[in-house]
């Protein structure tokens, strides 16, 4: 069993408030996901960044891995053409 916890900062977290019900309900299913088996979503590391990326339809997610404390942070929920800035 994986025991990885999640963190969702507070910029992310007011984001994905700020979306539809249907796209929260997306997003949080793909976390979930990331918390059970990473291999389950597409994600990938960021070239220059401490950062992952997981994508869940046009709304890339940003997160960061702590192998130490078995926790990822999600940094920035974010529209595509806004989140690399």
């Amino acid at each position: 069993m994986n025991n990885w916890n999640l963190i969702i900062l507070k910029k992310a977290e007011k984001y994905l408030q700020k979306l539809s019900l249907t796209e929260q309900k997306r997003i949080i299913q793909s976390l979930k996901l990331l918390i059970q088996d990473k291999s389950l979503v597409e994600i990938k590391p960021l070239k220059g960044r401490l950062e992952w990326r997981l994508r869940v339809g046009d709304f890339p997610i940003l997160y960061r891995e702590d192998r130490e404390n078995q926790t990822y942070v999600v940094t920035k929920i974010k529209s595509r053409g806004d989140i690399y800035q």
